[in-house]
């Protein structure tokens, strides 16, 4: 073992880890223009239409949108997949 693990681990230094961070970073997904909105936008108009209607008309209750649901997931699964194979995206 090198002497320098051995140091550390015997409390011989304080071991500043970098790979803790204390910051969270909260990334856009459901607000309007942020990138994963503009993905569906682009392949699943209609499907995302669909499901936000439903969701309005059931008082945002997704157990009562399950199969617009369902045929979105479908949609942006396919759409995500494009997305990641595609360099231009």
């Amino acid at each position: 073992m090198p002497m320098e693990n051995m140091v550390h681990m015997f409390g011989g230094t304080k071991k500043k880890s970098t790979l803790v961070d204390e910051n969270v970073i909260f990334f856009p997904r459901e607000d309007e223009g942020s990138p994963r909105q503009v993905i569906l936008d682009n392949f699943c108009k209609e499907q995302v239409f669909l499901f936000r209607e439903c969701m309005t008309k059931n008082d945002n209750d997704e157990n009562k949108c399950s199969q617009t649901k369902r045929i979105l997931d479908v949609c942006s699964a396919d759409a995500f997949a494009k997305v990641n194979t595609d360099p231009k995206w």
